[in-house]
This record gives C-alpha cells, structure tokens and sequence, in this order.
C-alpha cells in the first residue's frame, strides 16, 4: 500500500539568515518576518541539536497550541548583530542550565535526592526524582541531569569533578 501526500512527513524548509528578519515590537515581544511570505507573532527557537551541535541549525516554530514549525534556519549567526542578539537571548532563555562544578552534599530521602551543588552560577540546592529517568549520559564522560522543576545540570567531563564529587555523584545514581 503505498502512502499518499497527507501520510508523509513534511519536509525540511531550510531558511536563509537574509530571507528572516527577528526583530522586537514596541511592547518588547519578539516578532519574525519571512521575506515576501508571512509574519509569526511570538516563534519559538530551538535548537535542532541542542546537545551535540547546539550552533548548527535553528528550528523557527510557531506560538502553541499548534507550534508548527516554519523551518531551520541555518548559519543564523550570519544575521545581522541586533538581530542574532534577540534570537541568542530567545535560545538562551529557552536553554538555560547550570554546569556543575562540584558536589557539596547528597541526602537520599524516601527516593528523592537532594544535593547542594556547586555550580557556574553559585551553590544551588537541588532536588531530583527518579534518577534514572533523569539522567542522560552523553558519551563516556559527559552527564546531563534533570531536576524536579526541569532545570538542567551539566557535568561536561567526569574527570573534571573532585574525587569526592565523583563518589558523591555515584551514590545519586
């Protein structure tokens, strides 16, 4: 049985950094136009590989309920600065996470963990859940932890961490 046009997937719409204009409105949202064919109040940015190319491609989506993507743009650091400056600081709102630099202490309480942890923006208590569903190993060294409120912690290189951080961390998981 061969798929019609409807049950295929969509394809790929690469934009081009000079087709977008990002800009602000008066009142502050962000607003993108793509030349000579539509305007989208409020788009989402995402990165298409946030993890291991985080630079590369940006997926331009429209405001839920819906979120439809309107395409990738691709080498969106050749915009112009105003313009890669609201769309960094969009990226960097949506992708916001710390990057631990030690672990203090570790309470495990009836399956929660709670940790004070020393990051790149301060000490931070953190409870997580279910460990295991929050944990993301990125190759041999690289960790990625979820907290209870979905905020993300990194740990870029195992070895990195302090001997009792790496014993503390293995007693988490």
């Amino acid at each position: 049985m061969q798929a019609t046009q409807s049950e295929t997937a969509p394809a790929l719409r690469y934009l081009d950094p000079a087709q977008v204009r990002a800009f602000r409105t008066e009142d502050g949202r962000v607003r993108v136009t793509i030349e000579g064919e539509r305007s989208v109040i409020a788009p989402r940015f995402l990165r298409a590989f946030p993890l291991n190319d985080p630079e590369r491609y940006i997926s331009i989506r429209e405001q839920e309920p819906n979120g439809k993507e309107i395409g990738l743009l691709r080498n969106w650091q050749r915009m112009d600065r105003e313009q890669r400056d609201i769309v960094q600081a969009e990226l960097d709102r949506r992708y916001l996470y710390a990057i631990i630099q030690g672990i203090v202490t570790v309470q495990n309480l009836f399956g929660v963990v709670i940790c004070e942890l020393e990051t790149d923006r301060g000490m931070r208590q953190v409870t997580f859940r279910d460990m295991r569903d929050n944990v993301i190993y990125l190759g041999e060294s690289r960790v990625l932890l979820t907290d209870a409120e979905g905020n993300r912690y990194d740990i870029p290189d195992l070895g990195a961490l302090d001997r009792r951080s790496r014993a503390l961390l293995s007693s988490m998981l």
